[in-house]
């Protein structure tokens, strides 16, 4: 599968075939199938269609690592601190690999984000778009992977970030996190990796004092 012999949505050979390929028992290639089932690279059906190739992607890669941390029981403070220091990193090569068509993007979710500011579910949606496009911009993917991980292990605590106080507080909360994104925004649009890391790890520090602070 990951040398391109058998595509995506090509059926396996029958278990029968497997057997006499690999000299191995029928119990031995239906674990071995349900482990490749497992990790997202084939999908079983019943009856006559066996199993068939699936396209592998992020949402792959999230899932899996996500158990993993789960059952490392990774605490909240681990989770934040490992986000800071890899958004920051990515913020810095961002500044120095970016193209115009990354700044754009930015561009049009920082709007977007002004124009969400009051609904949190726009407002966090916006949010993760934003470092997500940054992720983009530095060219490593796996900052892209590891962002979804993190973001999908915070679940909840972001929506109850914006939650938090009276009415009052929690709208002076939405232009401080749009300030943060500008800020980033603007280190990286100026080719300045050298801003670019400590304006994401301050933002990023603000986030975790809201989401760690009872």
């Amino acid at each position: 599968i990951l040398d391109g012999k058998i595509l995506p949505g090509e059926r396996l050979p029958s278990e029968r075939n497997m057997m006499e390929m690999m000299h191995r028992s029928r119990p031995t290639i239906r674990e071995a199938m349900r482990m490749l089932e497992r990790d997202g690279y084939i999908k079983i059906y019943s009856g006559s269609s066996g199993a068939v190739v699936q396209e592998l992607s992020v949402d792959n890669a999230v899932q899996s690592l996500e158990t993993i941390m789960h059952f490392q029981h990774l605490t909240m403070d681990n989770v934040l601190e490992f986000r800071r220091m890899t958004e920051s990193v990515a913020a810095e090569l961002a500044a120095q690999k970016r193209t115009d068509e990354d700044l754009r993007k930015l561009e049009n979710i920082l709007a977007n984000t002004e124009l969400a500011i009051g609904d949190a579910d726009k407002f966090i949606h916006c949010d993760l778009q934003f470092h997500l496009a940054v992720a983009d911009a530095s060219k490593n993917a796996m900052y892209s992977i590891m962002l979804q991980v993190c973001r999908d292990i915070i679940g909840e605590s972001l929506t109850e970030v914006l939650a938090k106080g009276d009415r009052t507080e929690q709208l002076e909360r939405y232009p401080r996190i749009l300030e943060a994104h500008r800020a980033v925004y603007q280190a990286i649009a100026a080719g300045q990796p050298e801003k670019a890391f400590p304006a994401m790890k301050r933002h990023l520090m603000d986030a975790e004092k809201d989401i760690l602070e009872k």
